[in-house]
């Protein structure tokens, strides 16, 4: 593991990107092989775990540590919508499609970005919704985001 580890670290970006599809190509290849019927029928789920991804282009695709998106996840878990069906989006995949957007701006990276999520550019727009909206419950808002309420704390932030 060590020497992977070590082996990844001196490749270039686009090197340990490539590494890490052809790993999750091989992989979802024997997955469908072994199954009955040879058909995938669970495309809602992630190809493959982002957490195993570097810290490095973990962070360059969500703009956090991992260590840090699991906490952002637990602290927005009981404002999410639970999954109902087994179709449904689960709630980690939900926060980091929408962590994925906030780094990026863009909807299509999500969408084309196809190793970690499977999701329509609806449904991208709707993980984003959720999570916004769970991320403005007044619980968590108030509890991370300080506003001046004075003349005198915003002049105060404004020399800062």
């Amino acid at each position: 593991m060590l020497l992977i580890y070590c082996e990844l670290s001196k490749m270039s970006d686009f090197d340990i990107m490539t590494h890490f599809v052809v790993n999750n190509f091989v992989e979802n290849v024997v997955n469908v092989n072994e199954n009955n019927d040879g058909v995938r029928n669970d495309f809602h789920r992630p190809l493959s775990d982002p957490f195993t991804l570097t810290e490095q282009m973990f962070i360059k695709n969500f703009r956090l540590t991992k260590h840090l998106t699991r906490y952002v996840i637990d602290l927005l878990r009981p404002f999410l919508k639970k999954p109902s069906r087994s179709s449904s989006i689960d709630i980690d995949t939900k926060v980091l499609v929408a962590l994925n957007f906030f780094a990026t701006g863009s909807y299509q990276t999500p969408v084309g970005n196809s190793r970690y999520t499977v999701l329509s550019q609806a449904s991208v727009s709707c993980c984003i919704k959720e999570v916004v909206a769970a991320l403005n419950n007044p619980s968590i808002f108030n509890s991370w985001v300080k506003l001046p309420h004075t003349i005198c704390e915003l002049n105060a932030v404004r020399h800062e």
